[in-house]
């Protein structure tokens, strides 16, 4: 285990699991969180354009225009 000061002077430990700051967790989270929540909208956009069907050039700004 391996202590170190960051640029901003933040005291960080390496080589310790448990180093893991929880504001770090909770980032690692919330990014999962919105990728789970990105996806869900894509499979909801791609049912919307399937039910719509395609009625032109350019389906995915018709779609979301409705």
């Amino acid at each position: 285990m391996l202590e170190q000061i960051d640029h901003r002077g933040k005291r960080f430990t390496i080589g310790d699991e448990d180093g893991v700051d929880d504001v770090a967790r909770d980032r690692c989270r919330r990014a999962e969180m919105f990728e789970r929540q990105a996806q869900r909208e894509i499979r909801e956009l791609e049912r919307a354009k399937a039910v719509a069907g395609s009625t032109g050039t350019n389906t995915d700004v018709e779609v979301l225009e409705r």
